[in-house]
């Protein structure tokens, strides 16, 4: 692959901002490598060492599970990439990679990965959007395999209340009797004032508070706040880094989402309040406050 090829490969929508000097340099110092049928590029547990660039063939990621029952998560083909998860969150390989016919490779190293995302930020979000879409889009496979699990197997959601509680009841026994034990409820900031429906609503209206919607993504799809902004504690790095407005720490928020099993709202008020944010309230009555005041909220349309 020469160097006009690898130039004109870079030139796809997550390098479509570097510098025309930059695409160049890459060109040059990009490692190329050829991938027979069926090839393990990496596997689950490797060190991240490398980014990867398909120049020509496909490349499918996938995971084993313990009974050898494999879950393919994407099939990756030409001008497409690969491997940037594991670089980005530093730990080990979570996927294998494969490919699926002679597959050749535009390959970083992770220093070089690492420069680029030093020095154009604007790279970063866009690999952190692209994330956060395979994460919501894979809550909603599990969310969808998981109700045909119920209906094949004849069990009720109350059957799973009770497996759950079960294993609540094990990890409050094993806590109390073990030195080391996790604490089950993460530290929460000392007090987080609280603000009204009422008073929520007359500073969003006018443009003064920003909403943020703390529970799961996949009841944030079922119902929620006109306009609010979804970020659970679960995948908070992720969509902070994809989605919030971080310019002015001083805006005000009002978080809402708190359940009896897990105080969601509580959660990302103290982790925005960590980043440093000094305006930060919790919706006194959370969503059912703000219904019954008639203010404006989006509910998923039924198929």
């Amino acid at each position: 692959m020469d160097i006009e090829d690898k130039q004109t490969l870079l030139q796809n929508s997550i390098f479509s901002d570097l510098p025309g000097e930059e695409l160049a340099e890459l060109a040059r110092t990009l490692e190329t490598r050829v991938a027979q049928p069926d090839e393990m590029i990496f596997e689950v547990g490797d060190p991240a060492d490398a980014f990867y660039i398909i120049g020509s063939g496909q490349v499918r990621i996938f995971v084993k599970h313990k009974n050898r029952a494999e879950r393919e998560l994407t099939v990756r083909g030409e001008g497409e990439h690969f491997g940037e998860v594991s670089l980005m969150t530093g730990e080990p390989r979570t996927a294998n990679a494969q490919s699926l016919a002679e597959t050749h490779l535009l390959v970083a190293s992770r220093e070089q990965f690492e420069r680029l995302i030093h020095d154009y930020p604007e790279l970063s979000r866009k690999f952190v959007r692209e994330i956060r879409g395979w994460l919501l889009e894979d809550e909603k496979i599990i969310e969808e395999e998981a109700e045909v699990l119920i209906r094949s197997s004849g069990a009720s959601w109350f059957d799973f209340v009770i497996v759950l509680g079960v294993s609540i009841l094990l990890a409050v026994a094993f806590n109390f009797l073990s030195p080391n034990g996790i604490s089950l409820i993460p530290e929460q900031p000392d007090a987080v004032p609280a603000i009204s429906a009422s008073q929520a609503m007359n500073e969003y209206s006018q443009g003064k508070a920003l909403i943020v919607d703390a529970m799961p993504n996949n009841f944030y799809r079922l119902t929620h706040i006109k306009g609010s902004l979804n970020l659970p504690p679960a995948q908070f790095d992720i969509l902070y880094m994809a989605s919030f407005p971080k310019e002015d720490k001083s805006m005000a928020i009002v978080v809402y989402g708190s359940t009896i099993s897990a105080p969601y709202d509580l959660e990302t008020a103290g982790k925005l309040l960590l980043r440093g944010y000094s305006n930060v309230r919790i919706l006194e009555g959370g969503l059912k406050a703000w219904e019954a005041g008639g203010y404006p909220v989006e509910k998923k349309v039924s198929r």
